[in-house]
């Protein structure tokens, strides 16, 4: 592979190194930078094998496209690659940033890095000094840390190495966590910076042979939650783990499913956004919607944090506009309802509620949407008008009671979604179409879903998801749910009589749609093509709240 510079690459011959490295691994060197930028230097030994430089500038190139406020969130938890080491046309290392000092603590008398496992054993004498969490404590550190994974993968970042040595905590409140070997990150389906390490007893035992990839990270986000809030270094999905005391009776139920679901089949993994639900106690992440009678409680002002012997502060998390994917610099964002409740720390330093009484603020109902010109096949038909708050989808029609002296020959009922050829104009007359569900049909699980106050609620606040019709997304979901729950872009483009590229397109508007505050209930995978409807997710956020 041909060499190819990089604007942020730095030459070899211009570092000024200490003369005493600061770590040694079975990859590379790491040596402080002399100078005020507080960096360190990881060369590469030879036994390394070859380096994989495109992989290494793509990490740098995302670091460099962070805005100024994502960039300092993203170097503030995460050992990032901010710039390529190179010697002549050859890349030797990179430089990244120092581990903060907080993530220090008292071991075997010295201070040493305060690794995850730290939290996985009774504590001996080498550590009985290092401060150790009560149960919520282990909590966050575990939310944290499933927060951390959710925003990777969002961005489409494979952890794959995901262990007890390169997660750090801070040893006391807020509590806070670093990611060491950030080198070791890939983009899904892409190769990495060198071949994957592993670590001895945090495999995935269905990896796939050409390595790490979402799913593996998240069997590896089961051990690390199971292990944690165990205290158990061994207990793997399928073993049933034995829970600290303390933990609330509902987080204890979510954990023990996900734990259980993890060892189900590759696909049917719980994703991180999950574990964050479960974890802070949550069945369903909140959506806004039109306000229900409830007595008024005011919000305190959160207080502020501070450290002792500092002058950190923590700050009110500015929370993402509706719709909008997180980014690095936030968390999973809650309900825009205000909420009094005890601040937690988040992925930026800040802090974030969490736990208790929520106080809705009136916001007028929805405006009745405006029929829609989508592009193609997608679009052309008027959105209908989100339903009351309270209101219940319309019955079918009922058929006629019969007369004294006639019979009355039962109506049949359907299944839901066939698919049936109905080409659209301009496209090959063999194209098979989404096609309707029959009228006077009981409700499908899509014509459900649309017809749900959280639907109506997501049509209003993701703008995108307007150039998608209704009777679409309807069609899409009962297609999808009647299979296994995932299928091809290329089959949904034939079904679609698309093209590829507008057929992704409207895959990522329908994500807007139903991804509710960005939980995974619609995916797209395998570099945009395959696409994956989490049905259960899908009825936990669309359905559940109006069912009586």
């Amino acid at each position: 592979m041909s060499f190819t510079p990089h604007a942020l690459d730095r030459q070899r011959g211009t570092l000024a190194l200490e003369s005493e490295p600061l770590d040694k691994g079975g990859q590379g060197v790491v040596t402080r930078v002399l100078g005020p930028e507080n960096l360190v230097y990881k060369e590469y030994m030879p036994q390394a094998g070859h380096v994989n430089g495109m992989a290494l500038a793509e990490l740098v190139e995302f670091g460099r496209r962070q805005t100024a406020g994502e960039a300092r969130a993203l170097l503030a938890q995460c050992a990032w690659p901010v710039a390529r080491v190179v010697s002549g046309d050859r890349v030797t290392g990179f430089l990244m940033p120092h581990v903060p000092q907080e993530f220090y603590g008292p071991i075997g008398g010295k201070l040493k890095l305060v690794e995850l496992q730290y939290l996985l054993y009774e504590p001996n004498w080498a550590w009985r000094e290092l401060h150790q969490p009560d149960i919520t404590g282990r909590i966050e550190i575990a939310t944290l840390a499933a927060k951390l994974i959710d925003l990777l993968h969002t961005h489409g970042w494979v952890v794959g190495d995901l262990s007890f040595r390169n997660l750090l905590w801070r040893p006391g409140p807020p509590y806070t966590i670093f990611m060491l070997d950030c080198d070791g990150l890939r983009r899904h389906g892409a190769e990495p910076v060198l071949r994957q390490a592993h670590t001895p007893d945090w495999d995935d035992p269905h990896q796939p042979s050409s390595g790490p990839d979402l799913d593996t990270d998240r069997y590896k986000l089961a051990l690390l939650v199971g292990r944690v809030l165990s205290r158990t270094a061994s207990v793997r999905p399928g073993q049933e783990p034995t829970l600290l005391s303390g933990l609330p009776d509902h987080v204890v139920t979510a954990v023990r499913e996900l734990f259980t679901r993890t060892q189900g089949p590759r696909g049917t993994r719980p994703v991180a956004a999950e574990w964050v639900q479960a974890l802070v106690g949550r069945k369903r992440i909140a959506v806004t919607r039109p306000p229900r009678p409830q007595p008024s409680v005011h919000a305190g002002p959160v207080a502020p944090i501070r450290l002792p012997g500092t002058d950190r502060h923590s700050v009110t998390v500015s929370r993402p506009a509706p719709g909008e994917r997180p980014t690095l610099s936030q968390p999973l964002p809650p309900s825009s309802t205000e909420r009094r409740r005890t601040p937690v720390p988040t992925l930026n330093g800040g802090t974030t509620p969490t736990g208790s009484v929520a106080t809705p603020h009136p916001t007028p109902p929805p405006p009745k949407s405006q029929p829609v010109s989508g592009p193609g096949p997608i679009g052309a038909q008027p959105v209908p008008a989100p339903q009351p708050s309270g209101s219940q989808p319309i019955p079918p029609p009922q058929p006629p009671k019969s007369q004294p002296g006639t019979t009355t020959t039962p109506t049949p009922v359907p299944h839901p979604a066939p698919l049936a050829p109905a080409p659209q104009a301009g496209s090959p007359p063999s194209s098979p179409q989404l096609a309707p569900s029959a009228a006077g049909a009981v409700p499908t699980l899509g014509q459900r879903v649309i017809a749900s106050e959280t639907y109506a609620e997501q049509r209003r606040l993701a703008p995108r998801g307007g150039a998608v019709d209704d009777k679409v997304v309807a069609r899409f979901i009962d297609h999808l749910a009647a299979g296994t729950g995932r299928d091809s872009v290329a089959n949904m483009t034939k079904l679609l009589g698309d093209t590829a590229d507008r057929t992704v397109l409207l895959m990522r508007a329908l994500k807007n749609l139903l991804n509710v505050e960005q939980t995974e209930v619609i995916t797209l995978k395998d570099g945009d093509r395959t696409v994956e409807l989490n049905v259960r997710l899908l009825e936990e956020q669309f359905l559940e709240e109006d069912e009586p």
